[in-house]
């Protein structure tokens, strides 16, 4: 089923943009951390990848938020869909951003804390 519904593909841009604070965390992108994100999002997100990585391109090269503005908006969207947010999909988000950590120089405590920080914000999202 190759079709997604418009909730899915917000929660996957919102991945991707968790994805975006995380490796611009510590200093900034890198080339490897740009392809390393596609990679993570190629397994974990399979034939929608592209929308993850649309996003981040877009969040990487023309808006650049500063990370604050990027995890607030992710967040927002997260809560907007939260009813379509399944167990698997926040998995799913909490991996890409612990892989794309781990991916820029191992973890920095800086990531470790937004990651802590998202997985608390997580659990209150439970469907409304």
């Amino acid at each position: 089923n190759h079709t997604m519904q418009i909730e899915q593909r917000e929660i996957y841009r919102a991945i991707a943009e968790m994805a975006y604070v995380i490796a611009k965390a510590d200093k900034g992108l890198s080339a490897e951390e740009r392809m390393t994100f596609n990679q993570i999002v190629e397994e974990e997100l399979d034939f929608n990848s592209w929308v993850a990585q649309s996003r981040f391109e877009l969040l990487d090269e023309v808006t650049q938020p500063s990370i604050d503005i990027a995890y607030n908006e992710a967040l927002h969207d997260l809560k907007k869909y939260r009813d379509h947010l399944t167990p698997e999909l926040k998995a799913t988000a909490v991996r890409v951003m612990q892989k794309v950590a781990e991916s820029c120089s191992g973890y920095s405590e800086k990531e470790k804390l937004i990651i802590d920080r998202f997985k608390s914000d997580l659990k209150n999202l439970s469907p409304a």
